[in-house]
């Protein structure tokens, strides 16, 4: 978390250091620190998106916990029914479920400053090489089956939070998700966190 707050501190200076949006101009070095409420501000949003993913990382251990034992197996159809009944527990137990839950205005603005410096053409091609592309789907609604997983290189791994056990950073298209492995759902959706020259 330190290293993302760090990342998105410096992007935020960056930014603030440009003339203008769209200019060619290289920004100057510059002495200027960055006011401390904007410093707070930040940590604020990253330490409420990690109270948040916390919460939701208990409720599904309870839930999980809750529901029949699943053996080691190499059953597959046991395995899609243990998640599928994983993924209804949650959608019961969060009916009000929405886009933006985790992925607040704040954390989606901070995720985005830290990400943009690292979105040249080649992270661009490494993360659009098995990307499943955008399609719809519901919060809590499950990943389609067949679907591609798009690569998550680990710089830009480095520049986001750190994410509970089972829950993980994924791309549709340029669209940033959060995946939990164990219920194979869409916890949440940032939509358009990268910009690529040429987006898939």
């Amino acid at each position: 978390m330190v290293t993302f707050v760090r990342s998105a501190v410096i992007a935020v200076a960056i930014t603030m250091a440009q003339p203008g949006a769209g200019t060619a101009q290289p920004s100057a070095a510059t002495n200027d620190t960055l006011p401390s409420f904007r410093v707070e501000v930040l940590v604020a949003a990253t330490t409420d998106f990690v109270v948040r993913l916390d919460a939701y990382s208990e409720l599904r251990r309870r839930l999980e916990s809750q529901l029949p034992a699943v053996t080691v197996t190499d059953d597959v159809r046991q395995l899609r029914r243990a998640r599928r009944s994983l993924a209804r527990a949650i959608r019961s137990a969060r009916p009000g479920a929405v886009q933006g839950e985790f992925f607040t205005p704040a954390i989606s603005a901070q995720v985005r400053l830290a990400l943009a410096p690292l979105m040249d053409d080649a992270m661009c091609a490494v993360i659009m090489d098995d990307n499943p592309g955008g399609f719809t789907h519901a919060i809590d609604g499950a990943y389609p089956d067949g679907k591609a997983f798009s690569t998550m290189p680990g710089l830009l791994l480095a520049r986001l939070p750190e994410l509970p056990a089972d829950i993980q950073f994924r791309f549709i298209g340029r669209h940033l998700i959060l995946y939990d492995v164990r219920a194979n759902t869409i916890v949440d959706r940032m939509p358009d966190a990268i910009r690529c020259t040429r987006d898939n």
